[in-house]
């Protein structure tokens, strides 16, 4: 009989045995959080999304309903304070309570640190918890404030601004070429971005006061809007949006159709689509930007 001369294969030792599985569920602890934060992403970027048209949505409500866009910030008869375009429209995103709260007693105390899910991103790692008070979708001034303002001319901020914006009547080039709304940073430097704050304040949640000069950055306070700013370089002033991607911006055109704006957008073209009464054709690097 012919006898094998393989050599016999030992196995494992327990102690290997406890090394391997050890190492196992280390990177499985490792992988488990990535995985997570890749699905929860896009499901942020939806939500997002999904709330920036319920916003314009809820402007087209209230002009059904009052014949026109709702103001900046201004005291309508019934109120006992000013208040923002967005304490307007609270009773089309179904806030009608707050809404009601701030109608007839003012606004401050606790009316001005409730929690709006519409107005809240989840993609904005700046939000406090709870996001008291937050409004991460701001309103551009020449739309809500100014809407007669050229495309090549700052926004004069006032104590009361409402631009009594009508369709057609004060968006020449269509609303589908005017952005409403954009993202910005809930804490932003010393300031942020809150639904009550007035346009004249480091916490306004709005954007568009000033003409851009360049594209796109991270901190010139001239840029069209701010791509992910670090706490040291976030303007906090109603001049800027501030960007949650370095791919682009995301915004709510007039129409309630969203899009990112690539951060290579022109200063030039990003002056016109933000001004709703421009009649200039809209260049080409809007839709394909280089």
């Amino acid at each position: 009989m012919t006898r094998s001369n393989t050599a016999r294969r030992e196995g494992f030792s327990r102690t290997e045995l406890t090394v391997v599985i050890a190492l196992g569920f280390l990177g499985l602890g490792l992988l488990v959080p990535a995985i997570y934060a890749a699905r929860q992403q896009p499901a942020a970027r939806t939500i997002t999304i999904n709330n920036l048209r319920q916003i314009v949505i809820a402007c087209h409500n209230h002009h059904d309903t009052y014949k026109k866009f709702p103001p900046a910030y201004d005291k309508w008869p019934g109120f006992k304070t000013n208040a923002t375009v967005h304490v307007y429209i609270l009773p089309f995103i179904e806030e009608g309570k707050l809404y009601n709260l701030y109608r007839t007693e003012g606004g401050g105390g606790e009316r001005d640190k409730a929690v709006v899910e519409p107005f809240l991103s989840p993609m904005d790692k700046t939000n406090p918890k709870p996001a008291a008070g937050i409004q991460n979708f701001a309103a551009n001034l020449r739309v809500f404030g100014d809407s007669k303002v050229k495309e090549n001319a700052a926004v004069t901020l006032a104590d009361t601004m409402n631009a009594n914006a009508r369709m057609p009547r004060h968006f020449t080039s269509g609303t589908s070429n005017c952005v409403f709304f954009a993202t910005k940073y809930g804490v932003c430097g010393k300031g942020g971005s809150r639904y009550a704050s007035p346009p004249k304040s480091d916490t306004a949640a709005f954007f568009g006061q000033n003409v851009a000069k360049v594209a796109a950055a991270p901190a010139d306070p001239t840029a069209t809007f701010q791509t992910m700013p670090n706490d040291t370089q976030c303007v906090c002033s109603p001049a800027l949006p501030q960007s949650y991607e370095a791919t682009g911006l995301f915004v709510a055109m007039g129409d309630a159709s969203t899009r990112s704006v690539s951060p290579r957008v022109s200063p030039q073209v990003w002056n016109l689509v933000i001004t709703p009464s421009h009649a200039q054709p809209i260049a080409a690097d809007w839709n394909n930007p280089k």
